[in-house]
This record gives C-alpha cells, structure tokens and sequence, in this order.
C-alpha cells in the first residue's frame, strides 16, 4: 500500500531537481563558457585565444544559490583540447542574472588559483601557450 503522505514531498523534490537542472544548464551554456574564456585570453593566456577555441564545460552543477540575488555558485570542468591531449580541470564561478545586458547571466567572479593552475597546465602542455603572438 502506497503512503499519500510521501507524495507532496515526492513532487517537491521532483520540482527542486528539474529546477536545478535548468539552472546548472546556465552553468555550462556557451555564453558562460565565452565569458570564462575570455577570463584566460585576457589573463594568463593573453593573445592564445587560438588554444581556447574548442574549450567545453561539463559536469556543471550549483553548489549554492542566493534567494535574494539569484547568484549562483558554480562548478563546471574546463576542459581544453590542445593538439592530441586535453587539459581539464574544475573550476569554480559566481554568475548573477543580468537585467540589462547581452548576456541572461555575468561572471562575477572565478576562484583565481584554480584558474592559474589550470592556465599553467596549458602552458605545460603547450609552451608557446606563454608567448604573445
């Protein structure tokens, strides 16, 4: 026999986790990954844009949302193909709904040091990643 008293909670929790899904889905969406691309093209990886062009974010999931605001606190895998190898690695974001922008989400934030550890293992992978062209 089937207890109805499960059923609401059941539902809820259906909601929750296709609502979050939607959202990490913003996460990893290629304006997320063009705003984090450019992070590295003008960073640590200036003037190698050619090495980011295939970049792909995976795996993307919330860690934290404020009820207020709408932020989001991501973490996705950067993943980079860079000739026969891939460097990847995780890499964690704040992103804020835009209100009036090109953009439905802006990058507030990345954590710095994983992304300039992950810059240092391109250029290890690639070392003319360092030189300006």
């Amino acid at each position: 026999m089937m207890n109805y008293k499960l059923l609401p909670m059941i539902g809820v929790a259906v909601l929750l986790g296709a609502c979050g899904g939607k959202e990490a889905e913003v996460c990893a969406s290629k304006d997320m990954r063009d705003q984090l691309v450019k992070v590295f093209t003008d960073g640590p990886l200036s003037g190698r844009g050619d090495l980011l062009k295939d970049v792909e974010l995976r795996d993307a999931a919330i860690l934290e949302k404020d009820p207020d605001s709408g932020v989001l606190e991501c973490v996705a895998t950067f993943r980079v193909p860079v000739g026969q190898q891939v460097v990847q690695g995780p890499l964690e974001y704040r992103i804020a709904p835009a209100a009036k922008s090109d953009h439905d989400y802006l990058l507030l934030f990345t954590k710095s040091e994983r992304a300039l550890a992950l810059a240092d293992r391109i250029q290890r992978v690639f070392p003319a990643a360092g030189t300006s062209q």
